[in-house]
């Protein structure tokens, strides 16, 4: 699950690459700061799902379910950093708009 991990992650930074405005720094650190803030609430969802149990769970789906729940806390942190629920971005861009 590692190596899949890995390979996500090498993905989605190069799709954020691609992603940011050529000419528009302010933009380019926005877009920066918002998926730094997406990655810090996927850790914090992901320590929070460490702590359940898949014994206590009655319909448990073995790796499927593990996989699914995966994608969707990912999701779910993408969201959160879209809408600011952090405030982590703003703090970031806050701190380095001025070296721009």
């Amino acid at each position: 699950m590692d190596i899949l991990a890995a390979n996500m992650a090498q993905y989605s930074a190069a799709q954020l690459q691609a992603s940011l405005p050529k000419d528009d720094p302010q933009a380019q650190l926005k877009a920066v700061a918002t998926e730094f803030e997406s990655l810090f609430a996927k850790q914090m969802l992901d320590s929070m799902r460490a702590t359940l149990s898949p014994d206590d769970d009655l319909f448990y789906g073995g790796m499927a379910q593990d996989i699914f729940q995966d994608m969707l806390f990912e999701e779910y942190a993408r969201m959160m950093a879209k809408t600011g629920s952090l405030g982590v971005a703003d703090i970031i861009y806050r701190q380095y708009e001025n070296a721009l």
